[in-house]
């Protein structure tokens, strides 16, 4: 609007002076608020041209700052994600052995790799439930320990559940994929 006034004829040059007096004022003040915002200004900076140099200078940093935490965050999520892909708890419940099995769908193999392995580790396979949320599985499987003569039955199915879960454990950190 201002600037309509000054090249509008009816308007007298001490109005004129006004108008770009208050313009300045206006510019001094907004400058003095980036200075102020901007860190680690030198007491010396007087030049315009520096500060406004500074301020450009900050705010690029700043826009890296954001993109690198972005990334961070990402991979993070990522990470997130990819220790809870598969998950077993193991209990003995009496001469059983219990297996909660949480996998995603893409994460077909591990069940068949865990069925043989509790079979090659002296384990008859009672039950087997699988349930389906979102993209999660849930196998919930019951195997009794098999075998005359066994020294303990506890140890035996502690010993096996063990081997479970550092199955388990090789197969998220990518030691045992097919």
């Amino acid at each position: 609007m201002a600037n309509n006034s000054i090249h509008n004829p009816s308007v007298s040059r001490s109005d004129l002076k006004l108008i770009e007096k208050n313009r300045g004022e206006e510019m001094k003040a907004l400058f003095s608020r980036l200075h102020s915002l901007v860190p680690n200004k030198s007491e010396g900076e007087t030049m315009l041209s520096d500060q406004i140099e500074n301020a450009t200078n900050y705010i690029n940093q700043l826009k890296e700052n954001v993109e690198k935490l972005k990334e961070k965050k990402e991979k993070l999520m990522r990470l997130g994600e990819e220790s809870t892909m598969v998950q077993v708890e193991a209990r003995i419940v009496g001469s059983s052995l219990e297996f909660l099995l949480t996998t995603r769908f893409d994460y077909h193999s591990i069940l068949r790799q865990i069925l043989q392995l509790l079979q090659e580790n002296g384990t008859e396979i009672v039950h087997i439930n699988r349930s389906t949320v979102t993209d999660r599985i849930f196998h919930k499987i019951i195997v009794q320990m098999v075998g005359e003569g066994m020294n303990s039955e506890r140890a035996e199915g502690e010993r096996i559940c063990e081997i479970v879960k550092k199955f388990v454990s090789q197969y998220k950190d990518g030691q045992n994929i097919d």
